[in-house]
């Protein structure tokens, strides 16, 4: 053969050569994902480094072992025993990744197999230690929220996945309790709702109490103050301007007054002129007997801590002569009877 066709030839055998390593030299790592070398001629898992996105060179006789580092979802139903002893079903959904920097310390360690060597048995670990030291009471009215953030917080201290695993977030999707736990318990916050019911039921009857004895005070002054103004004459006069402003009404049809001189129209059979002549009352000035400040009145139901309670305790403690004060003190239209 001559030079050039010696040339042409190992060029051909180069070029094949080449063609049929190319898929054994050149590897081309997807997204979301990174390579581990594996070294068949030198000390075997690449721990140091890793081969990220795109396209890399490695060894013929060396392979790449591809994991991928994206958030992935792991769906469990737990079986979990209360600190009680009773049964409780925990359904959670574990968001989890592998960290990418230590893919190769986790080939080494774990292998491909990691959601069920190490994910899916420090997930159920976590929520059977968390569920086991709380009552069902508890489990009852705790936040979902903390309630998560304890198991995520106990997957995070678990030296198995240290490093390799980073697990992101730990959803609750549903906790089931025994029936006869969920009946007593509703029926014991039923009962709870309840006595709060009446305790509000109780102050507001007791703040109407104090509502109309203030209202009776001041009825009470308000009568001892007109009560001279309100003679037979004037009662007469004030029905006669009722009838006719009910005459002059455009909805009245039919008048009807009294059938005596002495009684006063609109109240048949009415005895109102015919009282007995009685004193009236002394008239009283307002000036000289004002209203008790509101405030200053003792309570009827005092509370603890009160300033009015204060007060009652003090007038329980006087003498029997001040009795009087303090009576006077909460009804000012006693000392004129």
């Amino acid at each position: 053969m001559s030079r050039s066709e010696k040339f042409i030839a190992v060029s051909l055998v180069v070029g094949v050569i080449v063609l049929l390593l190319i898929p054994f030299t050149f590897i081309i790592i997807p997204a979301g994902h990174v390579g581990v070398l594996y070294r068949l001629l030198r000390h075997g898992t690449e721990t140091d480094f890793v081969y990220h996105e795109g396209l890399n060179i490695k060894w013929p006789f060396d392979r790449i072992y591809t994991y991928e580092v994206r958030t992935k979802t792991l769906d469990e139903s737990v079986h979990a025993l209360a600190r009680d002893g009773l049964s409780v079903q925990v359904e959670i959904s574990v968001l989890y990744r592998p960290v990418p920097d230590n893919a190769g310390k986790l080939h080494q360690e774990v292998g491909y197999d990691y959601v069920d060597r190490v994910v899916r048995p420090i997930s159920l670990g976590a929520v059977r230690d968390i569920i086991g030291k709380c009552d069902p009471h508890d489990l009852y009215r705790i936040n979902v929220e903390e309630l998560e953030g304890r198991i995520l917080e106990k997957m995070h201290g678990s030296p198995a996945a240290k490093g390799l695993i980073f697990f992101e977030r730990v959803v609750v999707r549903d906790l089931d309790l025994p029936t006869t736990v969920n009946d007593s318990i509703n029926r014991k916050l039923t009962e709870e709702q309840n006595a709060q019911a009446y305790k509000f039921l109780i102050a507001q009857a007791q703040d109407e109490a104090e509502r109309k004895r203030i209202e009776a005070i001041g009825i009470q002054t308000f009568y001892s103050i007109v009560a001279n103004s309100l003679t037979p004459q004037l009662l007469t006069w004030r029905g006669i301007e009722a009838t006719v402003q009910l005459s002059n009404s455009s909805n009245s049809k039919i008048v009807v007054v009294g059938g005596g001189k002495d009684q006063l129209p609109l109240i048949l059979g009415s005895d109102i002129a015919k009282q007995p002549d009685l004193p009236a009352p002394k008239v009283i000035d307002p000036q000289s007997h004002p209203l008790p400040q509101w405030r200053d009145l003792p309570k009827l139901f005092p509370k603890a801590g009160d300033a009015g309670a204060a007060a009652s305790e003090s007038s329980a403690g006087t003498a029997p002569g001040d009795e009087t004060n303090v009576s006077r003190a909460a009804n000012p239209g006693a000392k004129q009877r």
